[in-house]
């Protein structure tokens, strides 16, 4: 419980040192570039993803992602893993303000592989275009944070959803 009690506090206090408005706004030649973990999946995905603003409203860039699953089953050994580098654009609904909606798509390449006691194989899944929109939260000029919702509009889908959501940490270049 206390461990409980100490994150909680941490996560106040930091809050409150980086809540600032001046500067905090996606702009064009902005930089960002942060984590990302990838939540309606099994596993949870987790990743990088890149951001710059070349206009007032616009952002290009990529998110690279990865996930990866191993177990034995009646001594039977497994694993795989899926890789997704991804060219992504977007468009700001709100530039300038510290609440930044947006809305996008995502053009990607699935690299996946499989091993077992058997079997290795590696493997191209090809190419799959997503839809995309998230809001970002710029808690100071320097850290965001943001959520996204994407849908998998076509390409194989690898994890018996087409509908993913992914939170994560932008900070400013």
């Amino acid at each position: 419980m206390k461990s409980v009690l100490h994150v909680a506090l941490l996560a106040a206090v930091a809050f409150v040192l980086c809540s600032s408005t001046s500067q905090a706004q996606f702009r064009e030649r902005g930089n960002w570039l942060g984590p990302v973990l990838t939540l309606a999946t099994d596993p949870i995905g987790f990743g990088v993803q890149y951001e710059y603003g070349v206009s007032k409203n616009v952002g290009i860039g990529g998110i690279v992602r990865y996930w990866g699953k191993s177990s034995s089953t009646a001594g039977y050994d497994w694993s795989w893993s899926i890789v997704m580098p991804q060219f992504q654009g977007a468009y700001h609904f709100m530039p300038g303000d510290q609440l930044d909606p947006y809305a996008g798509g995502r053009l990607g390449w699935a690299i996946y592989s499989y091993e077992s006691d058997f079997v290795s194989a590696s493997d191209s899944g090809g190419l799959f275009l997503t839809a995309y929109g998230g809001l970002r939260y710029f808690f100071s000029p320097k850290i965001a944070g943001n959520g996204q919702l994407e849908f998998r509009v076509a390409g194989d889908d690898y994890f018996g959803s087409s509908i993913q959501l992914s939170i994560g940490v932008d900070f400013t270049l």
